[in-house]
């Protein structure tokens, strides 16, 4: 399986990057071999659309799921038709960390479903 964490810098032992358009790398990592390699994001400084661009282009290096801190609403769009899941990051913040909480299935996944948000009270 061929996972994808935004990261700040190019290197394995950057920070991740809680952004996906907006995020400076992507690491691209095999879940079963622990090959990976990292690619600049060239959506990055895209006036709009950047999370559109890096949802295809990851799409089409055989990304099979995304682990991610936030994903704007134009990006979700796209997520959804591919069927791509994403995970949460939640308070992780470098790859080795994110890495274990995947492999021990300890990342939420998100729901972009829409949800009736129901009554409130006054």
């Amino acid at each position: 399986m061929k996972i994808a964490i935004a990261l700040e810098e190019n290197r394995y032992d950057s920070n991740v990057d809680r952004r996906v358009g907006r995020a400076s790398y992507f690491i691209l990592v095999d879940s079963e071999t622990n090959e990976y390699e990292i690619i600049e994001n060239e959506a990055k400084d895209e006036v709009t659309g950047a999370g559109l661009k890096v949802i295809k282009n990851l799409v089409s290096l055989g990304v099979e799921e995304l682990i991610a801190g936030e994903v704007g609403p134009k990006a979700i769009v796209l997520i959804e038709e591919f069927d791509l899941p994403v995970y949460r990051l939640g308070e992780l913040t470098t790859v080795k960390e994110v890495l274990e909480a995947y492999r021990e299935k300890k990342l939420e996944r998100f729901d972009f479903s829409s949800k009736p948000q129901g009554l409130r009270m006054a």
